[in-house]
């Protein structure tokens, strides 16, 4: 019966290991409030080279 719960919380633990570590995302998505330079061209105007 101890063997049942050990078996049965190793599997759960390795289930939910894999499933958190396939939820997080891949790559980074960057989107303009990441780019200092983007910023930097939107507080000027359009008058920047």
């Amino acid at each position: 019966m101890l063997y049942l719960l050990l078996v049965l919380t190793l599997g759960t633990l390795i289930y939910l290991g894999l499933r958190s570590a396939r939820a997080r995302p891949k790559t980074r998505v960057i989107g303009p409030d990441d780019d200092p330079d983007f910023l930097r061209r939107i507080g000027h105007g359009d008058n920047q080279p």
